[in-house]
């Protein structure tokens, strides 16, 4: 995961501040859209409806990509914001995929159908009128067969189009919502660094006048025992000189 670690952090100087630039951005769709995997197959191919929550849990590794160790080690708002990601991208693949098969079925629908006409045009002129009137009731329930297939097919398609349409939208939405909140958590943090460079800055002036002052204080002190030194000797010449003054008299 060293790309997505890269491609989250890097910036000038603030945690995530990276991903405001577009070309990080969409670095990080192309990032997860090359690890969204289609499984399932047979269920991604299915005739009947099935929700697009269904479709991305059931046919795509999204709750694999989004349970990594590295995904859940992000902070609360990178996190969130990565899983809309990975839950964009699974949905739109995963959408795709199904729209292509459904409409693949349906041309393999309406192609059956004409190869059902292709057939019927085949038949023998020698054919009884009771035989030919058969072969047409019966070549005619199989092309509305076949056609209504390839209609409830290419419905089906639609419906799935009209779903990808609205999940791209909602996850837009909560992308746009986690991107100003990612904003402000990022103007938060320059305002708290330049509190706390502004109190730094306090701290060493404070301590230079520390400084300082135990420096007066240890030269005060170095003084005084100077001062008290040269009273010692004073006293000491002065007695001596009395002690002279008296051995003369």
């Amino acid at each position: 995961m060293t790309l997505l670690k890269i491609g989250w952090r890097s910036g000038a100087g603030q945690e995530g501040s990276g991903m405001l630039g577009g070309a990080d951005q969409k670095a990080l769709f192309d990032y997860w859209h090359d690890r969204v995997r289609l499984t399932n197959l047979n269920r991604l191919g299915a005739r009947e409806h099935v929700t697009t929550q269904e479709l991305r849990h059931e046919c795509t590794n999204y709750d694999e990509l989004r349970r990594l160790k590295a995904v859940q080690e992000l902070d609360e708002l990178e996190r969130c914001r990565v899983i809309a990601i990975i839950k964009y991208e699974c949905t739109a693949k995963v959408l795709q995929r199904r729209t292509g098969l459904l409409r693949d079925y349906a041309r393999q629908c309406e192609e059956q159908a004409l190869d059902h006409r292709h057939k019927e045009r085949g038949l023998l002129a020698l054919i009884t009128k009771l035989k030919d009137i058969l072969k047409g009731k019966d070549g005619t329930i199989r092309r509305l067969e076949s056609r209504i297939e390839s209609l409830q097919a290419e419905n089906e398609a639609l419906r799935t189009e009209q779903q990808q349409s609205k999940a791209e939208s909602q996850l837009r939405k909560e992308l746009d919502a986690l991107q100003r909140a990612f904003e402000l958590e990022v103007e938060r943090r320059k305002q708290l660094a330049k509190n706390n460079q502004s109190l730094g800055g306090r701290v060493a002036h404070t301590n230079r006048y520390r400084r300082e002052r135990d420096e007066l204080r240890e030269a005060l002190r170095i003084e005084r025992q100077t001062s008290q030194s040269l009273r010692q000797e004073l006293e000491q010449l002065r007695g001596g000189e009395q002690l002279g003054l008296g051995l003369a008299e």
